[in-house]
């Protein structure tokens, strides 16, 4: 009706005209990156009014959700002393004996666990051609991963924990520590979604069973071991360490050990499919010791119909150096460090309706979306990323 439709322009046009908004994101070749103290004040005192330095913050969080699908936050309240002690529990456990890690498996029935076999390039089946260019050598994800799911297996219907019984005791209360306070940072990021698309309450996603009532989060560690590789000189050559990939939640809250994550701001996904992808529009994110990096899920572009942007985004292999060591064939041997990092996938309660907000369907945007249970999409994507491409989502 007529109030939809002007309640879309008043937010296209807030969005696109904020002088915030512009000054954040004075350029197309980086994320932005948003100081959310104010958003993490406002979680501490309850109090849903806006004063200007929180009309900021959510100004800014509209234009990159709108503009990137990516942001990085700092300032966020997130105790430094329990990521350091996760993030030296990771690595610790990569370097354990395999036989200790493969004790807990990913499998059909457990999907979390450890594994090294999962393929996120399997996403690429529906526009292959579009995404792939005779610069990239594609590999099997060459990483290992570990993950937990929520603690309260109960409510989320999900599998409880299992750990390594031969781990070090310390690396379980460090993995849990971390998952605490990654889903309170989530729930501060949830109210600047709501304000940012103008929802009645900012509690909107963690309320009436979406959120707070058995989320399905998820906790995952990442290890990319050392690469070595040869290649001319002058060659363009990118050897990806993760392939190009949309993640399936409302969100995902990502620490990285360093460069090599790269985004596709020229692609576009309608209806699940990812289309328009330009092979050389890679945009490097940042590496912030000091910050989280934030992306939005499928959920979430399901949500806003489109409006908001589930990035495609990859991790290639970065250099030490300039590959000096060269043979005689002008051949330089390229390294490239061990890359750490550790991912929080905020995914929402199984039961959680996903459907086109009113606000962001009208006749000049029709719904792209069919409604669909939180869990379903979750298992259908996770399953596609194992390998079993008879899963439609």
């Amino acid at each position: 009706d007529k109030s939809k439709r002007e309640a879309w322009k008043r937010r296209s046009f807030f969005v696109i005209k904020s002088p915030h908004a512009t000054r954040s994101c004075s350029s197309m070749n980086s994320i932005p990156v948003i100081d959310i103290s104010p958003l993490v004040q406002l979680d501490k005192s309850g109090d849903d009014g806006q004063n200007e330095q929180l009309k900021d913050v959510v100004d800014q969080i509209s234009h990159a959700c709108e503009t990137y699908g990516f942001f990085a936050v700092t300032n966020h309240g997130v105790d430094p002393n329990i990521i350091t002690s996760a993030w030296d529990e990771s690595k610790g456990f990569f370097d354990l004996d395999q036989a200790i890690k493969k004790s807990v498996p990913m499998s059909r029935d457990y999907p979390y666990g450890y594994e090294t076999h999962e393929s996120l390039g399997i996403e690429r089946s529906t526009a292959a051609a579009a995404r792939t260019d005779e610069s990239s050598i594609l590999q099997p994800d060459p990483k290992e991963t570990f993950s937990i799911g929520p603690l309260d297996y109960e409510k989320s219907g999900m599998p409880s924990r299992k750990w390594q019984k031969d781990a070090p005791a310390t690396f379980a209360p460090a993995l849990t520590q971390y998952f605490s306070v990654m889903e309170n940072l989530a729930r501060i990021l949830f109210r600047g979604l709501a304000l940012a698309l103008q929802l009645d309450d900012a509690s909107w996603f963690l309320n009436e069973g979406r959120f707070d009532e058995g989320h399905q989060c998820a906790l995952r560690i990442l290890n990319y071991p050392p690469l070595e590789y040869e290649e001319e000189e002058g060659s363009q050559k990118i050897h990806i360490r993760a392939g190009a990939h949309t993640d399936y939640g409302a969100m995902t809250l990502l620490k990285s050990g360093g460069p090599g994550l790269q985004l596709q701001l020229s692609s576009s996904k309608k209806n699940g499919e990812i289309s328009n992808v330009d092979s050389s529009s890679w945009i490097d994110v940042p590496h912030l010791s000091d910050a989280f990096i934030v992306n939005l899920g499928d959920l979430m572009q399901r949500w806003t119909n489109d409006r908001w942007k589930s990035t495609l985004h990859r991790v290639i292999a970065v250099a030490d150096d300039d590959g000096s060591d060269k043979n005689d064939n002008s051949i330089r041997v390229v390294q490239s460090t061990r890359r750490q990092s550790i991912a929080f996938f905020v995914n929402m309660t199984g039961n959680a309706n996903i459907v086109p907000f009113d606000s962001c369907v009208d006749d000049e945007h029709p719904s792209q979306y069919d409604a669909v249970k939180a869990s379903d999409y979750l298992i259908q994507r996770h399953a596609q990323s194992m390998g079993d491409a008879s899963k439609e989502v």
